[in-house]
């Protein structure tokens, strides 16, 4: 008999495991998700943005919540473009924080659906605080990375972040709604991608990254890449608890989405409110006056940036009424000026019979006769309740 040689049986044994570790592999891939699937979660980590925000390179907040990322450029590929219907949520990292949601919006996306209910989910940093002047009083919502009406989702943990009533309410919306009624308008499709973005073991985003663009007009309508600073004015945080406190060195918002630069394009043959005929906000949140040293001019950039949203939302000029639609149901813009009920804070106006208007504290309540664009123009967003 032919007794095996130590090299053929070192060989048997090497052929041995390389078998057994070939099967657990073929096991695991049959077992687990994949990722970067067609719908599901996700890890952002393996995802490619060339545009990505880098922490570092954020300048601390003075008073504009929303600046520009990459030169209002999103960082998309061409892989991105070319995909069919998506929506992917990343899975929650070891600190249980959210990672990238990224979508194709559509009109199969968008819901009209009243959202459900999602106070069970408690996001990452979640240390809830009353301060009675913040709006609705509450420091945190559980703010969407993916707006429930873009893609109707409600109680998913890997939606839903720890973010302040003006993040949420106020930044965040104003870009939510520009895709959101540039999808109702056109039917066409919008790539859109929120990134959280924390720093270090921090349990609180120090913000979000929204990245959009148009499909099928290459972006001529929407394209934006901006960077919501997730802060409350009049309240510090600790961003690596959640824990806060009443602290005046956190400014007022001087200036919202509206002031952004983004080098959008505008939408073709719309044409919108030029910047010159809107008014910024200064600190004090009055929608009908400014004060101008609180302001600064706008650049021809910045300029495209009000057109973008007044296009968006269906803004025409008022001698060509016919070329937008205008609210959240779709519905004709009316151009005469109108009475409404303006939340300072959250910068949504309402029609004065709005069973909302008695939510509002007196000192972010303002009456105002304007035109929904001159509104909207400026930053304010309609009531999804009354639909103004």
């Amino acid at each position: 008999m032919q007794i095996p040689s130590r090299e053929h049986e070192s060989r048997t044994i090497s052929a041995r495991f390389a078998a057994l570790f070939a099967a657990i592999a073929l096991a695991l891939c049959c077992t687990l998700p994949l990722a970067a699937c067609e719908s599901g979660s996700f890890s952002g980590a393996q995802t490619s943005n060339p545009a990505a925000v880098q922490i570092a390179d954020i300048p601390e907040y003075s008073g504009a919540l929303c600046i520009d990322v990459n030169n209002g450029e999103p960082g998309f590929t061409d892989d991105d473009f070319k995909r069919g219907a998506f929506m992917e949520f990343s899975d929650l990292d070891f600190e249980g924080r959210c990672g990238a949601a990224f979508a194709r919006i559509g009109t199969d996306t968008l819901s009209n659906a009243p959202r459900g209910d999602i106070s069970q989910v408690h996001p990452s940093g979640w240390e809830q605080h009353r301060y009675d002047f913040v709006d609705q009083e509450m420091l945190y919502n559980r703010s969407h990375l993916i707006a429930h009406q873009l893609c109707g989702e409600d109680a998913n943990e890997k939606n839903l972040i720890t973010g302040t009533r003006t993040m949420n309410s106020v930044g965040m919306t104003y870009y939510e709604n520009i895709v959101a009624n540039y999808v109702k308008q056109t039917g066409n499709h919008v790539l859109y991608r929120v990134t959280p973005i924390f720093a270090a073991n921090d349990l609180v985003a120090r913000g979000v990254q929204m990245e959009a663009e148009s499909i099928e007009d290459g972006g001529q309508a929407v394209r934006f890449n901006v960077f919501v600073y997730n802060v409350e004015p009049g309240v510090e945080i600790d961003y690596v608890t959640g824990k806060s406190r009443e602290s005046s060195d956190v400014p007022h918002v001087a200036t919202g989405g509206e002031a952004t630069t983004t080098g959008a394009s505008t939408a073709p043959n719309a044409t919108g409110k030029e910047a010159s005929d809107a008014s910024a906000k200064s600190s004090n949140g009055n929608a009908r006056s400014e004060s101008t040293n609180n302001t600064t001019p706008r650049s021809n950039t910045e300029n495209s940036q009000t057109n973008q949203a007044n296009n968006a939302s269906g803004s025409s000029d008022a001698k060509n009424p016919s070329n937008g639609a205008g609210s959240e149901k779709g519905s004709a813009t009316s151009y005469g000026s109108q009475e409404y009920v303006l939340n300072t804070k959250s910068m949504k106006f309402h029609c004065p019979t709005c069973s909302s208007v008695n939510d509002i504290a007196d000192n972010n309540k303002q009456e105002a006769t304007a035109t929904r664009d001159e509104l909207i123009s400026e930053g304010y967003s309609p009531c999804k309740q009354c639909n103004p």
